[in-house]
């Protein structure tokens, strides 16, 4: 298993590849010239939900189970946003993910939703990139040194982005809540064994202080686990491989969206607004 600092070094080495096509100066024109953001924390605590969805597109699981095969993302990220999803997420990490910045081009084109960007984002060349491209949002790792998470974050919300930063434990998600993260997602799934404990969502969103969008990630298999994560104190679950395995993708993020709309939900979901 690649540990976080294998991660941030592979990616490094891919942005330099890129940067050597497209400089940075040409993609901050091109940040200059893309249409405004969307409002996606508006999107994400819309009337009438506990609970909000982000489905994800993407070419490989946590578990490198190859997902090439599913097809057109774009009528794949159609179907999401039809089935009433909040936004959608696009994983364009190349190396172990097989992901590319044309399925975001695809994606934003296709869908009038908030897109989130999710990669392994390590320098300043990757934020302007994810904007250049369209991204409203974009995936952080409270792993990063804490001095590097504040400055990216920074520079996401700069360009009218809203950063998502994911932490594992109660120490990353309070780094991320001190970087400046208004959006913190917490992984169910183990970094190192990649086991889903979807408890670990309660017991690190906890230490969050009020205000924070609370995205809980990883081990939705249907309507019962986005209510248990509601219940937990999530604003938002991402949900990716169990969706773009399903028999309809449409029809599963409607009965996820339903599930996070439950009228049981409400009494114990109110808090602050971030």
């Amino acid at each position: 298993m690649n540990t976080f600092e294998e991660l941030a070094a592979t990616a490094r080495a891919c942005v330099a590849q890129r940067e050597r096509r497209v400089p940075l100066a040409q993609l901050k024109e091109a940040v200059r010239a893309a249409p405004a953001c969307r409002d996606a924390v508006a999107a994400l605590h819309g009337e009438g939900r506990a609970v909000s969805v982000i489905a994800e597109v993407k070419r490989a699981t946590a578990t490198f189970a190859d997902l090439s095969g599913v097809g057109d993302v774009a009528i794949l990220a159609g179907f999401y946003a039809a089935g009433g999803a909040a936004c959608v997420s696009v994983v364009t990490e190349p190396a172990r993910s097989h992901g590319r910045l044309a399925d975001l081009d695809a994606v934003r084109a296709a869908v009038d939703v908030p897109v989130l960007v999710n990669d392994v984002v390590v320098t300043p060349y990757q934020v302007h990139e994810a904007r250049a491209h369209g991204a409203d949002l974009l995936m952080l790792d409270a792993r990063l040194q804490p001095l590097i998470l504040e400055s990216l974050i920074e520079r996401t919300h700069s360009l009218g982005m809203v950063a998502v930063v994911e932490a594992h434990s109660r120490a990353e998600a309070i780094t991320a809540a001190q970087s400046g993260a208004r959006l913190i997602a917490v992984d169910a799934r183990d970094p190192e064994t990649r086991k889903v404990d979807r408890s670990r969502f309660e017991r690190v969103a906890e230490v969050l202080p009020a205000g924070i969008t609370r995205i809980a990630t990883g081990g939705v298999r249907g309507p019962h686990d986005v209510m248990s994560y509601a219940r937990a104190g999530a604003d938002v679950v991402l949900v990716g491989e169990a969706v773009i395995r399903s028999a309809d993708p449409q029809q599963f993020v409607a009965e996820l969206v339903a599930a996070g709309s439950h009228p049981a939900l409400f009494p114990a979901t109110h808090r602050e607004a971030p």
